[in-house]
C-alpha cells in the first residue's frame, strides 16, 4: 500500500501528501465500521470504485474534524464523475444523508475493523480488561521517532523532519526497533551480521552504537532493497557496513566452496553479534500498515523464521550474541519459534524474551529474544 499511495502521490505538496496519507490510511483502518454505516444505503451491485468514494467521504465525515460535509460531498461527487459517472448522484445523496456520527456496535472486530480470528487470538492472549484499549492502539497515528548517534527522540514538529533527514542528523525509528539493537549491544570493533537488513534502520543503530568502529554485514533476500540500506548508511555517514544480497535461511558468510573444505564455517567469519528480525505477519504494526489486518497468508512464516534463526546461529562465535526479533504478536512467530530452537540447539541459552505491546507504551508491537552462545 506504501507503494502505492506514494506513486499516486507523485508531485502533490507535501500538505497535500499528509491529506492523502491520512485518508488512505483511515480508510483502510476503519474500513468495517464504515462499511456497516454504509450498508442500509447500497445494494451488493455497488461497484468497487464507487463503494471507495463513499468510503472515504465517510471516513472524512466520521473521524476526522476539519472537512465540512459539504466540502466532503462535492470532492466525492467530482471524483465520481471521473471514474463512474453514472453514480454520481447516488454518491452525493448518500453522503448528505449519512448521520453525523458512525454506527454503534458492541463487536469489537467491527468497530476497529480488525479480523474476527486475529482479535479471539488476542483474546486468548491479553487480559480482557486490555483487549479494546489493545485494538483502539491499532488505529492511531504513531509518533514518529528519531535515533540520532547521540540521542532518540520523539519528533514534536513533524515539519523538520525532511530537515532532519536531509542533513543526516538521524533516521526514523520506533523505540522498539532500538529496544532491539540495544538488546543486541553491539560494541566497537565488532563483527555484526545483520540477517534480514531492509530497510537499513536497525543497520544504521547498530552502527551507530559501534561508533562506526569494526564490521557490519548487512544483508536482504530482496536486491531491490539493497540501494534503500545504501542509501539510509551514506546519508548518516556510515561506512563499515557490507551490502549483500543473500537469502538469509540458506547463507552463510563464506563461499560454500570454503565452508565444504574446513566442514564448518572458520572463525574468522563468525561474528560476535547476529540480529535476525525475521520476515513475520506483521500484526505488530498495524496503526502503520494498516492492509495488513486483511492478509491471510500468515501460516508459513514459522517455518521461514525458524529455518533463518538456525542457519544464522552457525555464524555466532563462542560466547556472542543472537537476537532474534519480530514485528508481530503472535506466539507461534514469537516464543514458539524460539523454543523450538532451543530444543534442538543445547548450545544457546535465553538471556531475555520480552513482548513490547502499543497500548502498553506506544511503541510497535514487537518481540525481542536475547540469546547466547555458551
Amino acid at each position: 500500500m506504501d507503494f502505492a499511495l506514494a506513486e499516486a502521490a507523485e508531485g502533490l505538496s507535501c500538505r497535500d501528501v499528509a491529506l492523502a496519507t491520512r485518508l488512505c490510511y483511515g480508510t483502510v483502518q476503519n474500513r468495517d465500521i464504515i462499511d456497516l454505516g454504509l450498508s442500509e444505503f447500497l445494494s451488493q451491485k455497488t461497484q468497487p470504485q464507487v463503494l471507495d468514494i463513499l468510503r472515504i467521504g465517510a471516513y472524512q465525515l466520521w473521524f476526522l474534524d476539519r472537512v465540512p460535509r459539504r466540502a466532503l460531498t462535492d470532492e466525492a461527487v467530482r471524483l465520481c464523475k471521473k471514474t463512474a459517472p453514472h453514480a454520481a448522484g447516488l454518491v452525493n445523496a448518500i453522503l448528505r444523508r449519512l448521520p453525523d456520527e458512525p454506527p454503534v456496535t458492541d463487536k469489537l472486530a467491527v468497530k476497529y475493523s480488525l479480523p474476527e480470528w486475529f482479535c479471539g487470538r488476542m483474546a486468548e492472549i491479553l487480559p480482557e480488561g486490555e483487549l479494546e484499549s489493545f485494538f483502539a492502539s491499532c488505529n492511531d497515528i504513531p509518533p514518529i521517532h528519531i535515533v540520532e548517534k547521540s540521542k532518540s527522540y520523539t519528533l514534536t514538529d513533524n515539519s523538520k523532519l525532511d530537515e532532519i533527514l536531509r542533513d543526516g542528523k538521524g533516521i526514523v525509528a520506533d523505540p522498539a526497533a532500538k529496544r532491539a539493537v540495544d538488546a543486541l549491544s553491539p560494541k566497537p570493533g565488532a563483527r555484526v551480521w545483520d540477517v534480514c537488513a531492509a530497510p537499513g534502520g536497525k543497520t544504521a543503530m547498530i552502527a551507530m552504537a559501534m561508533g562506526n568502529e569494526g564490521y557490519i554485514l548487512a544483508t536482504d533476500k530482496s536486491a531491490e532493497k539493497l540501494p534503500k540500506i545504501n542509501e539510509t548508511l551514506t546519508r548518516i555517514g556510515i561506512d563499515i557496513a557490507e551490502v549483500r544480497q543473500a537469502d538469509a535461511s540458506t547463507y552463510t558468510p563464506v563461499s560454500s566452496a570454503q565452508a565444504q573444505v574446513n566442514c564448518a564455517l572458520p572463525r574468522s567469519s563468525l561474528f560476535d553479534f547476529v540480529l535476525c528480525d525475521v520476515p513475520c505477519s506483521g500484526f505488530g504494526v498495524l496503526r502503520k500498515k494498516p492492509d495488513i489486518r486483511y492478509r491471510t497468508d500468515v501460516d508459513h512464516f514459522p517455518a521461514l523464521q525458524f529455518a533463518i534463526l538456525s542457519n544464522a546461529s552457525r555464524s555466532v562465535k563462542e560466547k556472542g550474541t543472537l537476537v532474534y526479533c519480530t514485528c508481530t504478536l503472535l506466539p507461534e512467530e514469537n516464543e514458539r519459534v524460539v523454543e523450538r530452537f532451543i530444543s534442538q540447539n543445547d548450545a544457546f541459552s535465553i538471556e531475555k524474551m520480552e513482548t513490547l505491546w502499543p497500548h502498553r507504551g506506544d511503541t510497535d508491537g514487537f518481540f525481542i529474544c536475547l540469546l547466547k552462545r555458551k
